[in-house]
């Protein structure tokens, strides 16, 4: 079988009809057909059978479909890392939890895409345990995170910086003059808070447990921008990186009293190339950052 072949089949599954997948193929029709008979007299097996004119797999259709996703993911991927070690590859796919792409997106869609042109950024923003297992899962390149590494993941850590979790209230917040808060003590205000898939979450309510607190928790929300809001405008606290809330100053970060230190790195799959493309942009956050250390 060739690779287009299958690619044609795998887009038909998909698609449903011939038609819609020749118009995303951007080849006629009969090629595609032809595509498909091929296959069928290669394999010996019909792989759609025709009902009320539309195309629905056969168990053998199942089969090879199973198979041909696989073979296509282990050609892009090949295709990928062969570019990456050329030095060509000229892409990055890099997930960053919204906390830290408060103050590092800018960076790197500033000053990295102005000092390095020709590389393209593909970003994920979401949770930090979302993020991990899309990188577990090939669909990231790498990923800059703040996260427990001592969990059974075959993945490499590069550490970057330290920062630490702070309690987030507005600027003229009766805890805003603060020079450090206790955890207990922050957990008596009523707290907005991130959902589940958020590292962040995790470790906080980590520590709610140890110190045998429950705090008022008004809204859980996926979006950094919502705890902000509520923060600045609601009366609510939030734990939160310190990078987080940087740029707003209408937040006052306040120091936890012990600190709750963060370590920022990068990790990548142990069984993945790091491509030339991702060891220029560690080496300029190693050098943006390198006054946090």
């Amino acid at each position: 079988m060739k690779i287009n072949q299958m690619e044609y089949f795998a887009q038909v599954c998909r698609l449903g009809t011939i038609t819609r997948a020749a118009k995303e193929l951007h080849v006629s029709q009969p090629s595609v057909t032809a595509a498909i008979h091929e296959m069928e007299k290669e394999l010996g097996v019909s792989l759609f059978y025709r009902r009320n004119n539309k195309l629905y797999l056969t168990e053998e259709g199942n089969f090879v479909l199973d198979r041909v996703v696989d073979i296509l993911k282990d050609v892009e991927r090949l295709d990928r890392d062969l570019k990456g070690f050329v030095g060509t590859k000229n892409l990055i796919r890099l997930g960053v939890p919204l906390q830290i792409g408060a103050c590092l997106l800018p960076l790197l869609f500033g000053k990295f895409r102005k000092m390095n042109p020709e590389v393209k950024l593909e970003i994920q923003e979401s949770g930090a345990m979302d993020i991990v297992r899309s990188l577990l899962e090939d669909q990231l390149d790498m990923a800059i995170v703040s996260v427990d590494i001592s969990r059974q993941w075959d993945v490499s850590w590069t550490p970057l910086y330290q920062s630490e979790f702070c309690f987030c209230v507005a600027a003229g917040h009766p805890q805003s003059s603060l020079d450090s808060i206790t955890f207990e003590e922050a957990c008596r205000q009523p707290l907005v808070a991130f959902k589940e898939g958020f590292y962040v979450n995790e470790r906080i309510n980590r520590q709610m447990k140890e110190c045998g607190v429950t705090p008022e928790i008004l809204l859980r929300t996926e979006q950094l921008h919502t705890v902000k809001n509520l923060v600045v405008h609601g009366g609510c606290g939030a734990f939160l990186l310190k990078e987080a809330v940087l740029m707003d100053p209408l937040i006052r970060p306040v120091p936890m009293n012990p600190p709750m230190p963060a370590q920022i790195g990068v990790i990548a799959r142990r069984d993945r190339p790091v491509y030339s493309d991702c060891r220029k942009m560690l080496s300029f956050i190693k050098e943006e950052f390198a006054g946090r250390n």
